[in-house]
């Protein structure tokens, strides 16, 4: 079984990603973290996390804090940044601290979905 990770505060988005991890049939247990802090002791108790999809602008730290600590505990684990924050400067951020990818969020909902649902197929092939 795989656990997937969703650390966002953002109760739309989060429904969004989890229809989004339905549609491309992903099996396993879900996770769901609004804070950093719900985050981590959430990546405390499930070191199987095998993917993860983190927000930048995630209270109380930011989405490269828990990128970083996902990557420490769960280092196999596939984490893409999924965000408005669409700069150059935040996706490094999150590249550095373990991402592998950055999708943003401010496009329109289509392509999103296709980005989304691209990586998620990538992923599960692998």
């Amino acid at each position: 079984m795989t656990t997937f990770l969703i650390a966002d505060d953002s109760r739309e988005k989060i429904l969004f990603l989890r229809h989004m991890l339905q549609r491309a049939t992903w099996k396993g247990n879900l996770l769901i973290a609004e804070t950093t802090e719900e985050a981590k002791t959430l990546i405390d108790a499930n070191p199987d996390i095998s993917a993860a999809f983190i927000d930048y602008y995630i209270p109380s730290e930011n989405g490269p804090a828990v990128i970083a600590y996902l990557r420490e505990k769960c280092p196999k684990s596939r984490i893409a940044l999924v965000s408005s924050a669409d700069n150059a400067e935040n996706t490094a951020r999150a590249k550095k601290a373990g991402a592998e990818a950055a999708i943003c969020t401010t496009h329109q909902a289509d392509f999103v979905e296709r980005e989304v649902l691209a990586l998620l197929e990538t992923w599960m092939g692998s």
